[in-house]
């Protein structure tokens, strides 16, 4: 995250330095100091930078930002706060602290000072202000009038000096200038200690700073700080006009009074949400805050700043009268003049008035920078949430992406939106008000056309909103339409809601963004700058501007065929030459004066597949190839929308039908891309149809000639209370019956009724029983079929949602998989961009596993969406991708011809020119621009020919600047008024829709719906659907016919366009008739169908109690149904939805809230959404009146009071006694049966994050409410096995047996509690008692699974975690197939559910086994992967992959790598607390042996030779290795790996004896080690090295070779090969001695070594 402070004003961080808000709008007063410092020239170096493309910005980046810079600094060094960045001009304050004002009254009015400041020390604080202000202004015009900036690289260069920095024209001296771009203070940059101005986060002096400023000197000014020196010029001529420079100046304004602070704008938009970084050609998003904040100053101090700058010209500085009486002119020495009311001071050193050498004594007078506190630099995270609100969404979302908070310089075409909001008081309670209203509604309506609020400034004529379109990542095509659109809707509601007066102005053209100046520490602005906003502002002044939204000739080129447009004439505006046309807009969307359509139109228009003749016969020959040899075949077809990949798929489905090849088609939605298995639905009523027909063989197995009757009892029962069976099912209706079947997947995909469901439920029962399949599999087809109303039965009972799913998924595999082995069979998925992540993972699976299926997948552009599982699936077998990218002329031609059909044989050359340069030769456009053409006689015939009307035939003259949308609309305002009123309300629908719907909704007057019989309706709809957009279900899928026609349409573009055009208020009254048509046929059967429709439609109206209550009845689904996703997304509006309305948050109980809350804090936390979901957990507490503890006194007694309850508790019960009341009223236990719910997720929580205290204080909390509630109360027992492992992780080895045995006693009757089995294997893991740990592990692995598969991710990979340790420092586990086939069902879980944070745990695993045999060879895709995920990973997680890394670079001899991950490993020790994770135990063994790999290497002392202190820095990490491995507390397994580290200081310092003896100790300490039978040899391999008899050395390494061998290790990897020579680390490998014994110098091996570890340091360190 970059660091915001700089961004921000100080004012504003003062006022949320402590992490809080503050009410909106907010208003100070008390009396100030302003400055305005103007920058003339600006606007000419960006016109003549622009000019110059890229490289004229990188230069106003560079001179502008040190130019800015020195400005800042200035400004910086005298305590101004600067307000803000006004283009080319900056707003400068001088205030009293904070702390010595108070708010002002609700008035608003008056100055709020302290009441204890007396009459004297205000006038005092006073004059001090106008004197720093003063001495600033001299400052800047001494050092930054007259600078020249260069806007090539040749003339920086041509200007350098000889330390590099520019030299600059300052007053016709040559000036080395210091370039800002330097790293913030957040990046480890000092800055130099002043000797004044330190207060804390100072916006000015406070009254107890008066008396130090009075007594400061000059001469205690810092020297650290360079001054501006002054160079000679090296003989440049800068007369020269040759030289492409522009001049600088300043001209300043200063004032002094009453000077109000506000704050205006909506600091809660509604929730985080990402935006798209479109402009970054990116899938990534970025999260915006939530809502926009502006502050600015007001009063009479600055109103009077307008007369004071008109007053001075470039070089000069004007003074007000007010801020002239508390200026003590006789000790100026600078000359000054009256001049209208106002005081001038020039800059000039040739001025003659005596002031030269005034300002040249300014020039080498040192400067002294102010203190910055850490809070300044550095604010909190909360601190720096509210900052956010300060930024704009554009630039703070470039500003996360930039690596140094930072951006490039940019020039982008934009248009601007300046509101001018008249002679408003703003300072006064009436004019905060109206500002406050105008922003907020300027914020909103920017929010939704995508617009940026750049600012909000305050000055003598008013308020002012500078507003910009164009900047990425919100970018358009079309910038001036949005910026129209928002201008036009933002005057309306400035009308409606009262703003008294208003004009607003557009204007388009170039306009320049950067970062200003870069890296600058002390303030920074992500500033916008050009003339197009100085035309924007200026336009303001003519008095039609009142009211009224007004553009310039670039605007109005762009929006006139959008737009009714009035022209104001040709007028004069400061700063042209040349008077500028000037427009005003009426409104959107001007009227329709196009012609009467000549002729009639063919309504039954449809034109056929053309073209792309290439890319048939390529995806013909991949189909040839894979009917003659099936290798898992994939055909990918890629293109843009309305290219035509629809058509393309299906010539293939037609044509391979005709060949004997199943299909199994089915389209993905946008709309569906969050219902589970919507893809997939499609094609698995498909794959029912084709195993329903004769083609497909029955399968024979046992189970096919009876089933047992009690099982199928258990399956379910219909509406009637009968028993399905095979024999019912097979009684059904036949397959022959296509009716039937066609009926069938129309009900089953869209609004299934009772029939339809008994239907599905009957086929899906054959075609099981076809395939050989057990019919207890049956409930897993609720999870595809969500309007199966199926019981569970005993063998799907104890399956969670994702164990149904792994069963489900091997089910459809075996299916497809029996399917293709008698036929051809091909998957057809179009819209794959949108597919549904269950159903991708199926897609996944079967083409991994059926590879006689083929795929045929269509996409939009893969670079443009996210569908890199595209890529994955193309990685196994043959694959081909063909792109789509439009048509040439000869194919646009045919359309053409299709479409105008009698009379007409050859089109004209150049229409196809104009229509394909137009189109982009994408069919549905040429489709729709060939009917335009049509209608609007824009075309004759000659001789057959198709010829313009005219010889200058251009589309862009005659239809505008259109799109496919502007012709959708121009088409839908030619259809028919009861086919106009059909189609509004099928754009509210979904993308597919029936007649029932429409009907509902409807006028009964419409003529449509006048039709007695359905195909009379379809018949009038085909007649009114000129331009075809619509499709019927026949002519998607011709196997459907039934008695409710289904539509679709033709595009998605086309209901979008329409839904645009329909008024507020329309909309509204359509989804609230469509949300009451559905309620009224809402039953538990179509429950899953329905609820999201009727909650979506009430979602777009004003009805906030139903919304709350279908939103809510959702989540409760998708929680049921285990669509997390889902759920989240529900309960977060409601709390959205809750927090916009007090009034309904009122309504709701506490019980209510609090369960909303948990219910969203549970989905986040099983997510892994671990921070998100402690926050609503503790909302939920709250509720409940128990708030979390948020201070640590709060938390420590809280802990307290609670372990108190428990030691209580545990000795009341063990006399036999009731330690606790049961709680009996039904509300109370209510209530403490949420806390217990809230305690789990939060255990949950705080377990998975390793915050070890909050860990035990959930437990007690949660431990505490069982209590209360009973023993039998189902959380009971896991609080007890969480609690034991507390208590033995503290020591407290009694209790924890206490709590342990208590829990066991529970489920003493039922072992499924994989919890506590899995606590009682840690336990026993923790006591030493391995083989009974294994033993348990078994039982937890064998409650977590059923049918194979695994039921509970979280319990299965802790208690697989658990048996890897144990099996892999055993050394045995590639010697137990039993323990491979569940770390191989864990890697299979893993990767099905997408969980990388268990793919890493087992990339350590699988590295960590093969370091141990030393089988090394096959481990670079687990490194791979580990090293990728490093920077993501959670610490615990860091220091496993850490240590085994080092291990493993270590032993293949890349020790500089592994010493690199030994330093960063060690950095994230210190925060490793006490913990019952594992994963740190792999960490600290293996980064032990790997240290002692690169021990015996010889490499330490090596690099010891070249830097002397390394040995020191070493053995300081390796204490810290030490203090972790206390940390683990599974010390009876660690105890080996403990005393190895220990004794590696010595032995790395080459004290063997003192290491060896530390070893030999080990041995007589460690009660445990025989059962770690790896870690047991290596520990005597270690002791056969560093013995320090021949005999010693010989015993323990004959004893380590034994359990080497025995284990099937590599003996020679571990063990001393020549234990009978000298103790010397050279001699335990082959390696030649380091040091020679005449000469002192190192080998050629080791001065290799030496060599490349010095270039990672320097040799003088």
């Amino acid at each position: 995250m970059f660091n915001i402070a700089p961004y921000i004003p100080k004012y504003v961080r003062a006022l949320h330095a402590d992490g809080e808000g503050t009410k909106v709008p907010y208003t100070q007063t008390n009396f100030g100091v302003v400055l305005m410092v103007d920058v003339c020239g600006f606007s000419q170096l960006t016109t003549i930078a622009g000019e110059k493309g890229d490289m004229g910005a990188e230069a106003v980046a560079l001179e502008v930002g040190t130019y800015s810079g020195e400005c800042i600094r200035i400004i910086e060094a005298y305590g101004g706060d600067i307000v803000k960045f006004l283009g080319d001009a900056v707003l400068v304050s001088f205030q009293p602290t904070r702390s010595d004002c108070t708010p002002t009254a609700p008035n608003g009015n008056g100055t709020a000072m302290n009441d204890a400041i007396s009459e004297a020390d205000d006038y005092r604080m006073r004059a001090i202000l106008v004197r720093r202000a003063l001495e600033c202004s001299l400052q800047l015009l001494a050092r930054l009038s007259n600078y020249r900036v260069y806007l090539t690289p040749g003339e920086r260069v041509r200007h350098r000096s000889s330390e590099g920095s520019v030299l600059h024209d300052v007053n016709g001296l040559w000036v080395a200038t210091t370039d800002s771009r330097r790293p913030s203070t957040a990046s480890g940059s000092s800055i130099v200690a002043p000797r004044a101005y330190n207060d804390e986060l100072s916006l000015s002096f406070g009254i107890w700073n008066l008396i130090n400023f009075l007594l400061r000197k000059r001469k205690n000014a810092d020297a650290n700080v360079p001054s501006l020196a002054r160079r000679q010029s090296f003989g440049s001529d800068m007369s020269h006009k040759d030289i492409q420079a522009v001049d600088l100046d300043l001209h300043i304004a200063l004032a002094a009074g009453d000077l109000t602070n506000v704050i205006v704008g909506q600091d809660s938009l509604g929730q985080s949400h990402d935006m798209p970084m479109s402009d970054f050609n990116s899938d990534e998003t970025i999260t915006v805050p939530n809502g926009r904040l502006e502050y600015a100053i007001c009063g009479e101090a600055v109103e009077a700043l307008d007369d004071a700058l008109t007053t001075a010209k470039a070089g000069e500085m004007s003074i007000t009268k007010k801020a002239w009486s508390y200026i003590n002119a006789s000790q100026l020495d600078v000359r000054w003049e009256v001049h209208k009311n106002c005081y001038l001071i020039r800059s000039s050193v040739n001025s003659g008035r005596g002031s030269g050498n005034a300002f040249m004594r300014l020039l080498n007078e040192n400067l002294l920078p102010r203190s910055r506190t850490t809070s300044a630099v550095s604010p909190s995270s909360d601190a720096a949430n509210y900052y956010s609100m300060y930024i704009n969404r554009s630039a703070l979302c470039r500003l996360q992406r930039s690596a140094d908070g930072n951006f490039p310089a940019q020039f982008r075409d934009a248009t601007i939106v300046f509101v001018s909001l008249g002679d408003i008081k703003v300072a006064t309670d009436e004019g905060l008000q109206i500002a406050q209203r105008a922003t907020t509604l300027a914020i909103q309506v920017l929010d939704k056309y995508e617009g940026m609020l750049q600012q909000f400034a305050v000055d003598d004529k008013g308020a002012t909103l500078l507003a910009v379109f164009g900047l990425p990542p919100l970018s358009h095509e079309n910038e001036p339409t949005f910026a129209a659109k928002a201008a036009i809707e933002l005057r309306d509601l400035y009308e409606t809601q009262g703003i008294p007066d208003f004009a607003i102005s557009l204007a388009t053209g170039t306009i320049f963004t950067v970062v200003l100046p870069q890296g600058n520490e002390y303030r920074r602005d992500p500033a916008i700058a050009g003339d197009t906003i100085i035309l924007a502002v200026r336009m303001l002044k003519f008095a039609f501007a009142h009211h009224s939204v007004i553009c310039d000739a670039a605007t109005k080129e762009r929006i006139s065929q959008f737009c009714e447009l009035e022209d104001m004439g040709q007028n004069f505006v400061k700063g042209k030459v040349k008077p500028i046309t000037i427009y005003k807009i009426k409104k959107f969307a001007s009227e329709d004066i196009r012609r009467p359509l000549a002729g009639t139109s063919d309504s039954s228009i449809n034109v056929d597949f053309i073209g792309y003749r290439t890319e048939m016969e390529a995806a013909s020959r991949l189909i040839d190839g894979w009917m003659t040899a099936k290798n898992q075949h994939v055909l990918v077809v890629c293109g843009p929308s309305g290219v035509g990949k629809s058509f393309f798929c299906a010539t293939i489905q037609k044509s391979v039908q005709s060949h004997g090849v199943y299909v199994c088609p089915a389209q993905a939605t946008e709309v569906e891309k969050g219902t589970k298995y919507f893809l997939m639905k499609g094609i698995v009523l498909q794959l029912f149809e084709i195993i329903d027909s004769d083609a497909i063989p029955e399968r024979y197995t046992d189970d096919n000639a009876s089933d047992p009757p009690d099982l199928l009892a258990e399956m379910a029962a219909d509406d009637n209370g009968s028993m399905l069976t095979m024999e019912s099912a097979s009684s059904g209706h036949s397959v022959r019956d296509k009716e039937w079947y066609r009926k069938l997947v129309y009900q089953a995909m869209l609004s299934p009724s009772a029939d339809s469901i008994q239907e599905v439920l009957h086929m899906t029962l054959r075609c099981l029983k076809k395939c050989g399949e057990d019919a207890l599999v049956l409930p897993l087809f609720r999870t595809l079929f969500t309007s199966l109303d199926l019981q569970d039965n005993k063998f799907t009972r104890r399956l969670d949602g994702q164990g149904k799913d792994i069963l489900f998924t091997n089910l459809m595999i075996r299916m497809f998989k029996y399917v293709s082995e008698h036929g051809n069979l091909i998957i057809s998925c179009d819209d794959v961009q949108w597919a549904d992540e269950a159903s991708i993972s199926l897609l996944r699976a079967i083409h991994d596993n059926c590879p006689r299926v083929l795929l045929l997948l269509a996409s939009r552009p893969l670079k443009d969406y996210n569908v890199k599982f595209v890529d994955e699936i193309c990685r196994t077998g043959a694959c081909l991708k063909i792109s789509l990218n439009g048509l040439d002329t000869k194919e646009i031609g045919k359309i053409i011809l299709q479409t105008f059909k009698r009379g007409v044989t050859k089109v004209s050359p150049q229409i196809l020119k104009v229509i394909q340069s137009r189109t982009g030769g994408n069919p549905l456009y040429v489709k729709n621009m060939a009917i335009v053409l049509k209608d609007f006689n824009h075309v004759a015939v000659v001789d057959g020919e198709l010829v313009p009307n005219s010889s200058n035939f251009d589309l862009e003259d005659l239809l505008g600047n259109f799109d496919y949308k502007r012709i959708i609309k121009m088409q839908f305002d030619r259809l028919n008024n009861s086919f106009q009123e059909f189609l509004k309300i099928a754009c509210s629908l979904d993308s597919t829709f029936t007649l029932s719907e429409v009907r509902a909704v409807i006028s009964p007057t419409n003529a449509i719906f006048q039709a007695n019989t359905s195909a009379e309706i379809s018949e009038t709809i085909a007649k009114y659907d000129t331009y075809n957009f619509l499709l019927k279900s026949g002519e998607i899928d011709p196997t459907h016919q039934g008695s409710d026609d289904v539509y679709t349409f033709t595009h998605v573009t086309i209901p979008h366009s329409i839904y645009d055009t329909l008024p507020y208020e329309t909309r509204i009254f359509i989804h609230r008739a469509l949300a009451r048509y559905y309620e009224a046929i809402y039953i538990d059967t179509n429950r899953s169908n329905l609820l999201i429709k009727i909650a979506r439609h009430y979602l777009e109206t004003d009805n906030i109690d139903k919304q709350l209550k279908y939103l809510e009845a959702l989540a409760e689904y998708n929680m049921r149904s285990h669509y997390l996703p889902e759920a989240t997304t529900s309960l977060e509006r409601i709390v959205k939805i809750l927090d916009e309305n007090p009034e309904y948050d009122r309504g709701y109980g506490k019980m209510h809230k609090a369960d909303i809350y948990y219910r969203l804090g549970q989905a986040l936390a099983m997510r892994t959404q671990l921070t998100e979901g402690e926050m609503y957990l503790h909302k939920a507490l709250g509720c409940l009146g128990t708030p979390w503890p948020d201070s640590h006194l709060d938390f420590v007694l809280n802990l307290s009071k609670y372990r108190v309850r428990q030691k209580v508790h545990r000795r009341r019960v063990r006399r036999n006694h009731q330690a606790f009341k049961i709680v009996q009223d039904e509300a109370e236990r209510q209530t403490w049966m949420k806390r217990s719910a809230i305690m789990v997720q939060l255990s949950n929580v705080y377990y998975y994050t390793g915050q070890g205290r909050k860990f035990v204080l959930s437990c007690l909390v949660g431990l505490d409410a069982c209590q209360h509630l009973g023993e039998d109360y189902p959380d009971y027992t896991l609080f007890l096995a969480r609690f034991a492992l507390v208590c033995w992780l503290n020591d407290q080895r009694d209790n924890s047996l206490f709590y342990i045995r208590r829990a066991l006693a529970l489920v003493a009757k039922d072992h499924s509690d994989m919890i506590t089995l899995t606590v009682c294997a840690q336990l026993c893991f923790a006591s030493g008692k391995f083989s009974s740990a294994t033993e348990l592990i078994y039982e937890a692995c064998d409650v977590t699974r059923a049918y194979g598969a695994v039921t509970d991710c979280q319990a299965f990979y802790r208690t697989i975690t658990l048996l890897a340790t144990i099996r892999i420092f055993e050394g045995t586990l590639n010697q137990n197939p039993k323990d491979q086939k569940l770390l191989k069902l864990a890697a299979d879980t893993a990767h099905q559910m997408g969980d990388f944070e268990a793919e890493i745990w087992l990339s350590v695993f699988t590295v960590a086994n093969a370091i141990v045999n030393d089988q090394l060879r096959n481990c670079e895709p687990f490194i791979l992967q580990m090293e990728n995920h490093l920077r993501d990973a959670r610490d615990f997680n860091k220091i496993a992959m850490y240590g085994t890394l080092i291990a493993y670079y270590a032993r293949i001899g890349h020790h500089s790598l592994a010493r690199k991950y030994f330093r960063d490993m060690v950095a994230v020790l210190p925060p490793l607390a006490t913990t019952s994770n594992l994963l740190p135990i792999f960490g600290l063994i293996f980064a032990t042996m790997g240290l002692y790999e690169i021990v015996e290497a010889g490499v330490f002392e090596a690099v010891a030779a070249i830097r002397g202190h390394y040995f020191e820095r070493f053995v300081t990490s390796v204490v810290q290795l030490n203090h972790a491995f206390q940390k683990v507390k599974f010390w009876e397994f660690c105890q080996p790996s403990l005393y190895l580290a220990r004794a590696l200081p010595y032995i790395s310092t080459g004290r063997v004896v003192e290491g060896f003896l530390v070893l030999r100790h080990g041995v007589m300490e460690m009660q445990y080690i025989q059962e770690i039978r790896f870690l047991k040899a290596y520990y005597h391999a270690k002791l056969g090295k560093y013995a320090f008899t021949a005999e010693d050395r010989v015993s323990w390494t004959d004893q380590a070779r034994q359990e080497l061998d025995a284990l099937k290790i590599p003996a020679s990897v571990y063990c001393n090969p020549n234990p009978s020579a000298e103790t010397a680390i050279a001699m335990m490998r082959d390696v030649p001695l380091r040091v020679s014994s005449d000469s002192g110098q190192y080998t050629n091996e080791h001065c290799s070594i030496i060599s490349h570890e010095s270039s990672e340091g320097s040799v003088n360190e």
